[in-house]
């Protein structure tokens, strides 16, 4: 097999050819771990966007036993993080193309402030299908990440996610809009969420959950809310949902 067919096989980024043998070497299982690092270093040294890009798919395969597989890995986060501004963008590119993004985000969120990690988290959603999950994992963690922010972009930017096809992306949509403070809108956007979901029972309780929590009434939708509510929760005299 040629360098090429190597390439094509794993999925690497386009590049010059020391970056592309040495991005070769660091995601191959048959060599011995000491090229892996050497070739680690090199790409660290070689320094450029694509260098740092190869660098990032050493987070998508699994090489050996679980602790020689997190030291080649953690030697990967050092030299990114070392690598500073220059490697955001690549972090960028891998977390709108990968499926396995836990260890980027990490890194991503160690090389930004908080508006501009938030900003940068908001720019790979705009890569996300909101009504098909390709990489359903993928979605869930930034929306958790997205979620423990309160910004007024991200209730307009999750929304359309309360109709992805898979639940638990559904849910970490409802989690991350309904903490927007208390915006009449997301109100009956979690109002709009329990009716729409007869059918996805565990969507249903999250966005009952999220009601409850905020404290919000379901004034102008009672009777609606009354004939869907799961058995486990009830509506007090005030309007708003309340655990039984």
């Amino acid at each position: 097999m040629g360098l090429f067919d190597l390439l094509r096989k794993k999925k690497l980024p386009p590049g010059d050819p020391k970056t592309q043998k040495a991005g070769v070497r660091l995601i191959n299982k048959n060599v011995e771990a000491a090229s892996r690092f050497e070739a680690a270093d090199d790409l660290g040294r070689i320094g450029t966007g694509e260098a740092l890009r190869c660098l990032l798919q050493r987070f998508t395969v699994v090489i050996g036993g679980a602790t020689p597989d997190e030291d080649e890995k953690d030697r990967v986060r050092k030299i990114l993080i070392q690598a500073g501004s220059n490697a955001i963008e690549p972090i960028l590119r891998f977390l709108k193309e990968e499926e396995t993004v836990g260890q980027a985000l990490e890194i991503l969120k160690e090389l930004s402030d908080e508006t501009g990690y938030l900003d940068r988290l908001l720019s790979v959603t705009e890569s996300f299908d909101p009504f098909h999950s390709k990489y359903p994992d993928k979605k869930i963690q930034v929306f958790r990440e997205i979620g423990r922010y309160v910004d007024p972009r991200i209730r307009e930017r999750l929304t359309p996610f309360l109709e992805d096809d898979d639940d638990d992306i559904r849910i970490a949509a409802i989690g991350a809009v309904s903490r927007q403070g208390e915006d009449d809108i997301i109100r009956e956007v979690m109002i709009q969420a329990i009716l729409d979901n007869d059918e996805r029972p565990r969507v249903k309780l999250a966005a009952c959950d999220a009601l409850c929590d905020a404290g919000w009434d379901v004034r102008g939708f009672r009777k609606r809310i009354e004939s869907t509510l799961p058995d486990s929760f009830t509506i007090n005299r005030k309007g708003q949902l309340q655990r039984r």
